[in-house]
This record gives C-alpha cells, structure tokens and sequence, in this order.
C-alpha cells in the first residue's frame, strides 16, 4: 500500500434528515503536512451522505493519478453468528456484501440513505425508543427481552486493548449510540461496492483500486496519538496529530457540540497516514476468513 498518496478521514452520521451538522471530512497527503477539513462540493454548509457518497464514487476531487485510503468512523458490519448467521437467524444473508443489499433494498426510499425501515422491519433486537402518542414524547424501552448487546470480533479487541468502549450496533440510546451510523454506512457500501476503482477493506482483494475505504474507531488514532479519551480543543488536538507524526492544525476549531466530530475526522486522516505503510495493520492476527467475510474488521486494530 505504498502507493497511497492521499488519506481521508471521515467522521459519519446516521441521523435523521438531508443535511447533517456532525458529518465531517478531513484530507491529509503522504508527509508530514497537516490534515485539512474538505467542504461539500455542492457549497452548502453540511454535507449529505448521498453528496458525500456521490463524491467517494467521483474521486474525492483529487488528480486521477491519486489513490486514497478513507477511514470511516462507523461499522461495515454486523455481528455473525456461524450457527444461525445474522440478526439470530432473522436474516438470509451470509455474508456483509449480502447483508449490505439487503440493508439497501430495505431502505431504498428512506430519505438520504437512513437506516430507519431496517430497525423498524427487525426491532425486535434493538434498544431503541418508541413514540407513546398518550405522552407525547419518546419513551425507552426496557423490556425487550429479545435485544442482546452483541459484539463483532474486532470490538470485543477493542475493549480487551483499551482502546474505547464499543458500542453493540443494536443499541440505539444514548450520545454513543452507532446503530443508525451503521445502517446508513452499510446502505453506502451497498452502492459504492459497484464502483470497479472502490476496494472495501477487507472484504475485497485489495490491488490496484485508485480508492480503499475502510472502517475506523477515531479512538485507536486518539490512543496512538497519545490522548485519552475525546479530543476537545487545540493543544490536545496537536498534541494528538505530533504523535501522528503530523504538524499542527493551524485553524479555529468550532465551539460546541461538532468539535468532537472535527478532531475526530483530522485525528483519522493523519492516523491513516502514519499507520498506512505498516503491513501489520493489513493483516490483524485475529481476522479470521470467517470474520473477513461477515463482519469485517476496525483498521488499526491489531
């Protein structure tokens, strides 16, 4: 992967609605330069993950002798069982790209690639909220004896090495919430996977595609940086991003609730750079044929 000249960091979403605040980009090239925050080609002040998928497909805006690696911070996949398979058994696919069709097609008319007909079709396993029209507001559910909070391979690692606390992708409560960000992820993938210059790490055979898309946990760059725990301002930042072996970012950062989003997103695209020529990130020692094959792995997890 010597080849790779340019890293993309970008820190998802799979809230409701067209436009959304908390999803950013960041680009770094091959050096040391600091990452930089990418606008939304359309000129809006948010991106769409349509416009943000629609951009991956066209290139990213870079020269067409580029080839970039872009971390997404949310899940390819979902917990298999090898015994009844996805979803407990719920599910006929066998494997994450079967998965991603069936997400897809479930969740074709949903606004901006939202993963809400799939939880609505499959709620029985997810914790999630339910409107009480008497109340008029959301009420928790809390005796959904079917929800289970399982874990994929490479999350279950993540907790043992301390790199964060990961979330199952069936619990939809709370700030850490990654369900819906998963769905809308995988919803993506299904469309990308059609490009013949797309490679998704590390489903596909990676060998001459001008871009690989693989899935981060912003958590692994902070750790490697040499933080702990969320990224909330500039000294910690570049702190962070000197750990990388990267300069500083010299911009304002914002004030309120998309800081975490935009340190997370620089953080991914100078923690891909630093980690990226490293052939041990390519092959975790725990990625089984089985787990490559259904649920997909977090780069940087070794």
């Amino acid at each position: 992967m010597t080849s790779i000249t340019h890293f993309v960091g970008i820190d998802w979403t799979g809230a409701k609605g067209r436009r959304h605040p908390g999803l950013k980009v960041a680009v770094c090239e091959q050096g040391t330069g600091a990452p930089a925050l990418v606008a939304p080609p359309s000129g809006l002040k948010n991106w769409s993950r349509a416009e943000c998928s629609r951009w991956i497909a066209d290139g990213l805006g870079l020269p067409k002798n580029a080839r970039a690696l872009v971390g997404i911070d949310a899940a390819f996949g979902y917990p298999f069982d090898a015994q009844v398979g996805y979803l407990r058994g719920d599910s006929n696919s066998k494997c994450a790209p079967d998965l991603w069709q069936e997400i897809g097609a479930e969740c074709e008319a949903a606004e901006d690639l939202f993963g809400g007909p799939f939880i609505e079709r499959h709620t029985r396993h997810y914790r999630h909220q339910q409107y009480n029209k008497v109340q008029g507001a959301f009420d928790t559910i809390v005796d959904n004896a079917f929800f289970q909070p399982v874990l994929r391979e490479a999350e279950k690692i993540c907790i043992s090495e301390k790199y964060g606390p990961c979330e199952s992708v069936f619990n939809l409560i709370g700030a850490s919430q990654v369900g819906k960000s998963a769905l809308s992820t995988m919803i993506m993938l299904n469309q990308l996977r059609r490009e013949p210059a797309i490679g998704i790490w590390p489903f596909d055979e990676i060998t001459g595609q001008s871009v690989v898309l693989v899935e981060i946990y912003a958590a692994v760059f902070s750790k490697l940086g040499g933080s702990k725990g969320k990224v909330r301002d500039i000294d910690d930042l570049n702190q962070t991003l000197e750990g990388l072996g990267s300069k500083p970012y010299c911009e304002p950062l914002p004030v309120g609730g998309t800081v975490d989003d935009v340190t997370d997103a620089l953080m991914t695209a100078a923690g891909l750079r630093h980690i990226a020529y490293d052939r041990k990130h390519w092959h975790p020692r725990e990625l089984s044929t089985m787990v490559r094959r259904t649920e997909g792995w977090i780069f940087g997890v070794i």
